[in-house]
């Protein structure tokens, strides 16, 4: 549909002026080119001070103030912005009906890579499989993730697990760093996604001790519009208490937000509080997913 709003009068006055002030100092340039005044060569410089020197000035104020204030504006249009539709005042307005992508984060934006990270510590497979059980597969790991027990509770309830490797289970999980590791594609998908328009979120069943021991895999948060991890708020999915926290947190209406988790309930749990939702098998597959309910970038 074309776009019939005017320019607002004020803009149009400002361009008024600016024309006429640089026409004006031309048209006394030429005049004292041709009088062969003294003061052509000053005049020159104001000229082009004027031509150059304003234009990239008042360009970096604007993109200061767009960048203070997060609006786009003129000076911050970019290869993934300029062909959008933009509101008022110079945001991205995504296409379609969706307008927030909600991530979840393990096997989705990072790489759960328990397995990789117990095989690391020098274990053989059969033990590898073994201490899943009594860890990562049970249901306390949950409980971590709900933030209402600490590290040391949960690895004495490891422990209980499987007491005969409770001196192994200790010793692999003391410290989480690398069982969470980063994937590429994490930060140029969510910035794609939010320089064409979108609120992009995460909801995710994650604990503190995670977090903090996988800060640069996690870089890609600082990226994101917010979002819950559930060791915060002591919710976790596929219960609907931490859905409802993230509509009421950011005013989401559930139609025009679509979810992407790599666990059917998690995905079920969101369709029936009336979100979209995208079961994730592999990048490729989502993106597909996601363009078929209209959700370009």
């Amino acid at each position: 549909m074309e776009n019939k709003e005017k320019t607002p009068v004020y803009k149009r006055v400002l361009a008024w002026i600016g024309i006429i002030v640089l026409v004006g100092m031309y048209v006394v340039l030429l005049f004292e080119a041709l009088t062969g005044s003294p003061d052509t060569y000053n005049v020159f410089i104001t000229c082009v001070a004027a031509t150059i020197a304003v234009p990239i000035v008042l360009w970096l104020l604007i993109w200061s103030i767009g960048a203070l204030t997060g609006r786009h504006t003129v000076a911050s249009l970019d290869p993934l912005t300029s062909n959008k539709k933009h509101d008022k005042y110079g945001n991205v307005v995504p296409e379609g009906e969706i307008d927030t992508v909600v991530f979840d984060i393990g096997n989705v934006l990072v790489d759960f890579s328990w397995e990789q990270f117990l095989l690391d510590k020098g274990y053989d497979p059969k033990m590898v499989e073994r201490m899943s059980k009594a860890t990562v597969f049970s249901k306390d790991w949950v409980e971590i993730d709900r933030g209402i027990i600490s590290h040391e509770e949960l690895l004495e309830r490891f422990v209980a697990n499987d007491p005969e490797i409770g001196d192994e289970i200790k010793k692999s999980f003391a410290d989480v760093e690398g069982i969470v590791t980063k994937r590429d594609h994490a930060i140029p998908w969510i910035k794609a996604l939010k320089a064409a328009g979108y609120q992009v979120l995460y909801l995710s069943n994650f604990s503190d001790k995670a977090l903090n021991g996988n800060l640069e895999a996690m870089s890609f948060l600082k990226e994101t519009d917010g979002g819950i991890l559930s060791y915060k708020d002591h919710v976790v999915k596929p219960g609907k208490e931490i859905y409802k926290l993230l509509e009421e947190r950011f005013n989401l209406t559930p139609e025009k937000t679509v979810f992407i988790d790599d666990t059917p309930v998690n995905i079920e749990a969101a369709i029936a509080l009336g979100w979209k939702g995208i079961v994730y098998k592999d990048y490729d597959q989502v993106i597909r997913d996601l363009h078929d309910l209209g959700v370009r970038y």
